[in-house]
């Protein structure tokens, strides 16, 4: 399986979970289970949770991805910011 096809089940199933959630709480509150605020604080930390995956998956694709180019031996901006200076060094010493 490539990564983007786990990336696309891992927000999937994020939001299919978020969604389910949220009917949940909507029900809940509905039976007179929820008041109004519980349901609200429910809602956000359901929201602040979905957003802390959303940002784990983030991390997770931008070391999978580094990891990928240094095996390639593709040039990261620092290592070009390193050479750009080494440059100017050797132009500056001339």
């Amino acid at each position: 399986m490539k990564l983007e096809d786990l990336v696309k089940i891992g927000v999937g199933s994020i939001f299919l979970a978020k969604e389910k959630m949220q009917e949940l709480i909507e029900e809940a509150k509905k039976r007179g289970e929820l008041t109004e605020k519980e349901a609200e604080e429910l809602i956000n930390e359901m929201k602040k949770e979905s957003e802390e995956k959303l940002e784990e998956i983030r991390k997770m694709i931008k070391d999978e991805v580094k990891k990928q180019l240094d095996e390639l031996g593709v040039a990261t901006k620092e290592d070009i910011k390193r050479i750009e200076e080494k440059i100017e060094k050797l132009n500056v010493q001339k």
